[in-house]
């Protein structure tokens, strides 16, 4: 009889397997067992008494899922099918709500099928159960021998009631879950309508649907029996529970008792001992899970622990090396706590400070400042960042930012006060140093242009000068000029290492004998070398064959670290240079080593860098530094007591001349005399020393203040080259090229530029991107003079 475990929601049923003996009740339900899945399949019990040794009681939960919260429960039995169990077999009936009768299709067992079945009629209506109105479904078993019926034959002997039949061949698998989903269903049906449970239900039909799609998924197909195995489905394995022995000879003499009672209850009471065992089972796995479940939870409390302990002695920490100093202190001003920073900042150790007053950190004119606090943080305030004064140790005043903050307990009572201390006295000091330094940086970005103007400037200076001193007569003239063109030179030298930080020279690369660009150098420096008093020895390698550089800057390199070194020795007692050469790697390599005091890594770290050059003698080595790495190579330094410093310089060792630019290809056998030149510049002063100097080499000069003005005399007549500025009112030097570029291509290849600005990152990339010869300002005839025959004689195709 269906049962309502309101405590559980659950709507218990019971299903019986019926048949005659033999004919696959227990294998219908150890087949539905295995197919069952692990966590839907419960637990199979056998049942025996002393009497019934054949009989099995199979049950068999299955949750079939929730129904409008409730979960259909049920449990599954087979019969013995010998007729002596029929006692036995009256009992399992007791309070069945669904019936499935398993008969055998041998022709030879059907007088059994019916004998048995007529049992059932009797035996449901000994528990005053109907045959005609309890679900009620047929499986027809063993479909598979050789004798079995036809199912219409079948039909008529046993279904009187014509409901759902079923083929089956039971061992194999085959129809029994079929059998068992029309069981689960009409049984469901039955028992809702009874009770009128169907009622709240708004589709009955999807309802039974949903039923029979979770006793679907939660069923798995039968592995096929194999050829040399063909035992049935798998037996699981069943607890076995006994009867306590008890038979009606081992009654108390004199008492009246039937047998018959006495198997019954002794079945019923080994059912109720399944259920007991089942619901212990169940409760012992629930205990399990709820233990392991506390494991892990006692694993997390744990880790928890110790994470929090970790968190605390890592906050502990954090606070005691903050740079700040970190202050507690309670409301009447008393020190609670005190951290290393804290003793940093104030002087004060722990110990000593620890217990005192506040106001012992603070000057006499604002001691009422800490009551302000006290009642503003009392409130729950925080006050972030708040400038004041406060006293060291020794009672040295100090600027400070101080933050304050309460101190809450777990129930959020303000317990005591924070204050994070920073000394500010750094911070002011870096701010006035940085106010320093951007107004030098502003007056650095004055250098670009001041030295453009000044390069502009300079440039008619040399060029007028060397014109004048070609073309000075008398002696005294003559004398006159060469001093203003040294002089004007002087000037020059002093712009150069700031032209060369600035503008980085493309090297114009030949075959050069570096040892004689070595000994050149020395040649440079020797008379103040002797005026010093300092040796300067040369060991240089015989053998180290010429290589690609480019000789003007190379020698300047050169130069620049032999100045360095006499001045590295000028306040040392032995006065000692000495220069090497020496192939090594694939490398050039030139040491120049002095005997000047050690230089300490803070010193050397800053050696190759222009922005710490305090002087212009400061920028020599930043230049070798610059060089060297134009032509691909490197500058270090290596300084040792009793040593001195060792300048090591090296280039990368090329025997192959590598293509050069435009600017230094091979001059024209033929003179600039009688070629057309157009200059084009705004500097007039400047424009007339060019037409000077070009009209003095024998050419016929064109000149221009504009770029406009320039294209209109490219328009009305033709020239071999052209000089020009870049950076000019209206059309600029760049836009002239592209004019060019499109009316006359040819005249992009015999076009020199001049310019103070080539530094500018604009201006280089239009000058390298279009591998355009330039000369940077200032510069002298012999420059411009050179230029100029390189580009004559480069040929138009080029």
């Amino acid at each position: 009889m269906v049962q309502f475990n309101t405590r559980a929601n659950e709507i218990l049923l019971k299903l019986v397997y019926y048949g005659p003996g033999l004919s696959g009740k227990t294998t219908n339900l150890k087949s539905l067992h295995a197919m069952c899945t692990d966590t839907q399949r419960g637990e199979m019990f056998s049942v025996n008494t002393q009497e019934d040794r054949t009989l099995f009681f199979d049950l068999l939960p299955i949750n079939l899922g929730y129904i409008y919260g409730n979960a259909i429960h049920l449990q599954i039995y087979t019969v013995p099918g010998q007729v002596q169990y029929d006692a036995s077999r009256r009992v399992v009936l007791g309070g069945a709500d669904g019936v499935v009768f398993v008969a055998d299709s041998s022709e030879a067992k059907m007088q059994d099928n019916v004998d048995s079945l007529s049992n059932l009629y009797h035996n449901l209506n000994a528990n005053r159960l109907n045959i005609k109105q309890i679900p009620f479904v047929l499986q027809y078993n063993k479909r598979d021998l050789p004798d079995a019926m036809a199912v219409g034959v079948m039909n008529r002997r046993l279904n009187f009631r014509s409901v759902p039949y079923f083929e089956s061949v039971a061992s194999q698998g085959t129809g029994v879950l079929d059998t068992f989903l029309s069981i689960t269903r009409e049984t469901v049906g039955y028992t809702f309508k009874k009770y009128h449970l169907d009622k709240k239900i708004k589709d009955f039909d999807e309802m039974l649907n949903l039923i029979e799609s979770n006793v679907r998924s939660s069923m798995r197909e039968l592995p096929p029996p194999s050829e040399t195995d063909p035992a049935p489905a798998p037996a699981p394995d069943a607890t076995v529970l006994r009867h306590s022995n008890v038979s009606v000879a081992d009654l108390v003499p004199g008492k009246i008792a039937d047998a018959q009672e006495l198997l019954e209850d002794a079945l019923k009471s080994n059912m109720e001992t399944a259920r007991l065992y089942s619901e212990l089972k169940q409760a012992k796995e629930a205990l399990e899970k709820k233990n392991e479940e506390s494991s892990q939870l006692y694993a997390q409390l744990d880790r928890a622990n110790q994470d929090n302990l970790k968190t605390r002695k890592y906050l502990e920490g954090l606070v005691q090396n903050m740079a700040e100093a970190v202050i507690s202190f309670a409301p009447d001003g008393k020190i609670l706590t005190w951290n290393m920073a804290a003793e940093r900042i104030f002087g004060y150790a722990r110990p000593e400070i620890v217990g005192r007053n506040m106001a012992q950190l603070m000057p006499d004119h604002l001691l009422g400042e800490l009551e302000q606090v006290v009642l503003q943080v009392a409130r729950g305030q925080v006050i972030h960042d708040a400038a004041t004064t406060r006293m060291r140790k020794g009672g040295l005043a100090f600027p400070a930012s101080i933050t304050y903050a309460p101190v809450r307990s777990a129930d959020d009572r303000i317990l005591a006060f924070s204050a994070m201390v920073r000394d500010t006295s750094q911070t002011q000091a870096l701010e006035d140093r940085l106010v320093h330094s951007q107004r030098h940086e502003a007056l650095g970005r004055l250098v670009p242009s001041l030295f453009h103007e000044v390069a502009n400037r300079l440039t008619p200076v040399l060029l007028e000068s060397r014109l004048i001193a070609e073309a000075a007569m008398e002696p005294h003239q003559a004398e006159q000029a060469t001093r203003l063109v040294q002089a004007v030179e002087s000037v020059q030298s002093l712009l150069q290492p700031l032209q060369t930080v600035l503008n980085p020279p493309a090297p114009n690369r030949t075959l050069v004998p570096v040892n004689r660009l070595v000994q050149e150098a020395a040649a440079l420096v020797e008379a103040k070398a002797q005026r010093m008093d300092a040796s300067l020895e040369l060991n240089l390698d015989p053998g180290l064959r010429e290589t690609n550089l480019d000789a003007t800057l190379v020698l300047q390199a050169l130069t620049n670290l032999l100045l360095n070194g006499l001045q590295s020795v000028a306040g040392s007692p032995a006065k000692r240079l000495r220069v090497a050469t020496r192939a090594a790697g694939g490398n050039l390599q030139v040491v120049v080593q002095d005997s000047g005091p050690v230089l300490s890594e803070a010193r050397q770290a800053e050696l190759f860098d222009p922005a710490a050059a305090a002087t212009p003698e400061a920028l020599s080595l930043p230049v070798v530094d610059i060089i060297a790495r134009q032509h691909g190579g490197r500058l270090t330094v290596r300084s040792q007591e009793g040593l001195g410093n060792a300048y090591l310089l090296e280039l990368p060792l090329e025997a192959s001349p590598v293509a050069a630019p435009v600017a230094s290809a091979a001059p024209a056998p033929a003179g600039l005399e009688g070629r057309r030149a157009l200059v084009v510049d705004d500097e007039t002063f400047l424009l007339e020393c060019l037409v000077d100097a070009l009209g003095a080499w024998g050419m016929e000069v064109s000149s221009s203040a504009r770029g406009d003005e320039a294209i209109r005399e490219l328009e009305q007549g033709n020239f071999d080259l052209i000089v020009s500025d870049i950076r000019m009112p209206g059309l600029s030097g760049v836009e002239l090229f592209d004019w060019l570029r499109t009316q006359r291509p040819a005249m992009t290849k015999r076009i020199l530029y001049t310019t103070g600005d080539s530094f500018d990152a604009k201006t280089r990339g239009f000058l390298e991107g279009n591998q355009l010869p330039y000369l940077g300002k200032p510069f002298d005839l012999k420059q411009l003079k050179q230029s100029l025959e390189r580009l004559i004689g480069t040929p138009i195709d080029a």
